[in-house]
């Protein structure tokens, strides 16, 4: 099988999770190695080139009860002791603008998932909506009078120098404005008017280093 091609500045790699966080295929709580794709997406290994490159779900598909992740909990659930049944999430009725707030760990970790939406039958604004709208959009868990939204999802650098920076031949350190510029840019080619929300601020919530 040919290897997929996903230039370096697309993907943050060697990353490390010690369970809970994401799922096989088939349902087990994944630890080890995995890398991230520009568009959020994990896989196992390394990078492309180093690892079996598995597809993982992320711990937000366990709202979908089709989902491996969730499948596996139920079975595990079943073995534990009684618990008194949480009601389900209540169905999406509108999207509300939403301002995210970057934890400390996404910091530590250099980089989170910002999620949007726009209206594809009225003029298309985009907005930046919370985890949970996206979630239950994805889910299907929505009221028919958004069905019309549009959603997507961006990894934003939050920690790293100002602009692309060279340590070595073959090393370079992908800079926030410059590494956010390339996603919003790649992105916006397939959701239009991310550009215009965006609106050139490539370094909204990071923290700048050397």
């Amino acid at each position: 099988m040919a290897l997929k091609y996903y230039p370096l500045t697309r993907l943050i790699t060697n990353l490390y999770t010690n369970g809970g966080v994401l799922f096989t295929p088939d349902g087990k709580p994944y630890v080890g190695r995995y890398y991230q794709t520009y568009d959020g997406r994990s896989y196992t290994g390394i990078n492309p080139a180093v690892g079996t490159g598995i597809s993982l779900e992320p711990a937000s598909a366990q709202r979908n009860p089709n989902t491996a992740a969730s499948r596996y909990q139920a079975s595990q659930a079943q073995t534990a002791a009684p618990t008194i049944p949480e009601e389900s999430d209540a169905q999406l009725v509108e999207l509300k603008p939403y301002y995210p707030i970057p934890l400390e760990g996404d910091y530590t970790r250099g980089y989170f998932t910002r999620y949007f939406a726009k209206n594809v039958s009225g003029p298309g604004y985009v907005v930046e909506i919370s985890p949970s709208a996206y979630a239950n959009i994805q889910d299907g868990n929505v009221s028919p009078i958004i069905l019309t939204y549009e959603t997507t999802s961006m990894l934003w650098q939050l920690t790293g120098p100002l602009n692309d920076k060279r340590v070595s031949q073959y090393q370079i350190i992908g800079g926030v404005y410059d590494t956010n510029k390339r996603v919003t840019e790649a992105k916006a080619k397939g959701f239009v008017g991310l550009l215009t929300f965006i609106n050139g601020d490539y370094t909204k919530f990071a923290k700048i280093t050397p």
